[in-house]
């Protein structure tokens, strides 16, 4: 118990939440000895540091984590059975705290998994219970503390924006963003602790991660079972067994985890309170839905501060037991390397990857510049694919359907397109299983709802309402065969989309008025996303707010004219936009950015429009096009619209129309 209580008394310490020390029998914080792996800093305004307080004794007043359990038999003596027993009985009682309706987090799941890779990235392999024992080393776990992960390349005045907002207590960093973390930590006079891979070092003289391609379960089976009283993980007391460092299911049942911040594509970002609750229905529903499962390696290059990559692509694969591969970047030539194991060993090998469209038109790119012209390289990189890589998912923002046609050509996938919010994570998900009609990935939908998710579509003018429930082995997620017997909605209904369920977020973080306003009088959610659903899918027509263009008396969706814009072979990217008209009350203008191959003076709008006609409806056809470099997204790949039309017109929207810029022009004003 003694590093534990150490941990926590510094962790305590560090988000200066003590009073007056009890006594001063613990040792000051150092860089040598056990913890090499932390550096504390009180940062004072100038950048001068001061060293942290001694530390105080704290009597640990936390409830036995297994209560009220019944973990059956003592176990044997023998130290493998011993082992196995202590594994059997640890899992029957998360098997208790699930059927009491508790929560059991992954880091206390990694026990269960113990010596088996979990991560791997540019310094080596690190096992389950070597992040175990990480996490128990920092003690947040144990905290009322909600973690907020912000991304280092956001600029100094956005990070600053968040670390005030969600007023932090506390900044944790590595090496190589101390650069950065440094002048905020001083500036905003935080505290600031600076950690690095020997964090992960499992115990004492125990080396940590593997380097070289070594063999990271092999540093731990040779010492001590990590289960084993003595490396204080798992503690037998009174015959029922204590997950060290973990609190019980009630606790996390009712705890906040994370705060994460909205995207601010249409507004000022917000900090989104998910408690352990919502995590857990998210991955539940994900491990189902998508058939998750140890055997999985999950290779990840998103950032870690948005629901893709710190939920989806994070922790679900390590909820489940599964590995995570983490490259330090998206990079296009690491990817396709990794995806067709190029010089790989067995376990740097993937079969699952999570993307946003951008990366995988960036793919693309690259295929087309390395194999395109070889085709037995061609024919070997579909059928590695079809063969070695079980499911490929894109999120985040629209997928083009010539990425979604191109991306099937040339790996024989149909890219997974699901539907969620940082407020409600995952909520709707095209099928794993892909058996006919009704269990298909459609270009341009994203499903139906999750297990456990509601969704319900209301159309504003006529009051009509579609309501559509998830369940675990019923309709899309059924495990087996598809159900001939389940029948599908058969009407057509477009409007509001309103999402209810476990995984919807508690609040926005000290702002009551904002979240009461995005919740109905019956506890539905107001996505602000405006949904269609036919044929037994649903398709996302864009954000109400900017996506949703009234033109002529028409409701025309900015979504669905970029994805006809994409189909045109001399187009890059493109953004379609709704700007205020006299006489159309909004005009659609087409914002583009050309192949590198395509020169601008040569490249006719007007054969584009004409071109539009055999794809869209007259109303829909842009009024103006403008040519412009590069479109600008942010790391998930999403575009914000309002500062592109400020970036682009100015205030000049909020008043008349005006006169089409150079490298563009007018419809013919015709609705």
């Amino acid at each position: 118990m003694t590093k534990f209580m150490l941990a926590r008394r510094c962790l305590e310490v560090a988000t200066d939440t003590l009073g007056t020390a009890a006594n001063t029998l613990a040792p000051r914080l150092s860089a040598a000895g056990p913890f090499g792996w932390m550096k504390q800093y009180h940062t004072l305004p100038g950048g001068v540091r001061s060293p942290g307080r001694p530390y105080s004794t704290q009597t640990d007043s936390r409830k036995s984590a297994t209560q009220g359990f019944d973990d059956g038999d003592r176990p044997p003596v023998d130290p493998e059975a011993v082992h196995a027993d202590l594994l059997r009985r640890l899992t029957k009682l998360y098997e208790q705290e699930v059927a009491r309706e508790l929560i059991v987090p992954p880091f206390k799941r990694a026990l269960l998994y113990g010596e088996k890779a979990a991560v791997r990235d540019q310094v080596g392999d690190f096992t389950f219970i070597q992040l175990y024992e990480a996490v128990k080393r920092l003690a947040a776990q144990i905290s009322k503390c909600c973690a907020v992960p912000l991304n280092a390349k956001y600029p100094a005045d956005l990070l600053e924006y968040y670390i005030k907002d969600s007023d932090a207590s506390l900044l944790l960093t590595t090496p190589e963003f101390l650069p950065l973390a440094e002048p905020l930590a001083a500036k905003l006079q935080k505290p600031l602790l600076v950690v690095n891979h020997d964090l992960i070092h499992t115990n004492g003289d125990v080396a940590g991660g593997t380097t070289n391609g070594g063999d990271a379960a092999a540093s731990m089976a040779d010492v001590v079972s990590y289960l084993d009283p003595t490396r204080e993980n798992l503690l037998q007391l009174n015959d029922t067994l204590v997950v060290e460092s973990a609190l019980n299911g009630e606790f996390y049942r009712d705890a906040n985890a994370l705060i994460l911040y909205t995207s601010g594509t249409t507004g000022k970002p917000k900090g989104v309170v998910l408690s352990y609750a919502n995590l857990d229905a998210q991955l539940r529903a994900l491990a189902h839905a998508w058939q998750v499962s140890a055997t999985d390696s999950v290779l990840h290059t998103l950032p870690l501060n948005h629901v893709h990559g710190t939920i989806n692509a994070l922790n679900l694969p390590l909820a489940v037991g599964a590995k995570c591969v983490m490259l330090p970047k998206f990079d296009s030539s690491s990817v396709w390397s990794y995806l067709l194991n190029v010089n790989m060993t067995t376990k740097e090998r993937v079969n699952v990857f999570m993307g946003v469209p951008t990366m995988y038109g960036l793919l693309i790119r690259e295929y087309d510049s390395v194999f395109g012209k070889n085709a037995r390289m061609c024919d070997y990189v579909k059928t590695h694919c079809k063969n070695k890589i079980r499911l490929m998912i894109s999120g985040s923002a629209p997928l083009p359907g010539n990425i979604f046609a191109r991306w099937n050509e040339i790996t024989g996938h149909r890219l997974l397109e699901r539907y969620g919010m940082t407020e409600i994570g995952m909520a709707i998900s095209n099928p794993y299983v892909q058996d006919g009609e009704q269990r298909s990935r459609k270009q341009g939908c994203v499903g139906m709802p999750l297990p456990g998710v509601s969704v319900r579509i209301v159309e504003q003018e006529s009051g009509r309402t579609l309501t559509l429930e998830g369940r675990e082995n019923e309709g899309f997620w059924k495990s087996g065969a598809a159900d001939s017997s389940s029948k599908q909605q058969e009407e057509t209904i477009a409007g509001q989309l309103y999402v209810k369920g476990r995984s919807v977020f508690r609040e926005y973080w000290q702002k009551p008025q904002e979240t009461a306003s995005e919740f109905d009088a019956d506890g539905w959610f107001r996505t602000g996303d405006t949904a269609r659903y036919e044929s037994g899918t649903i398709r996302i027509l864009g954000r109400t707010s900017v996506d949703i263009i009234k033109s002529g008396g028409f409701k025309l969706s900015a979504l669905e004219i970029e994805t006809a814009l994409h189909e045109h072979p001399d187009t890059s990217d493109v953004a379609v936009l709704g700007l205020p008209d006299e006489t159309w009350g909004q005009r659609v203008v087409a914002v583009i950015s050309l192949r590198d191959h395509v020169a601008a003076e040569s490249f006719s709008i007007p054969k584009l429009l004409v071109w539009l006609e055999q794809k869209l409806p007259k109303q829909a056809i842009p009024k103006e096009v403008r040519l412009v470099g590069e479109i600008p997204r942010n790391a998930m790949g999403k575009i914000n619209k309002r500062e592109l039309i400020d970036r682009l017109y100015g205030d000049s929207t909020a008043t008349a129309t005006p006169t089409p810029p150079a490298n563009s022009t007018a419809g013919d004003g015709k609705p």
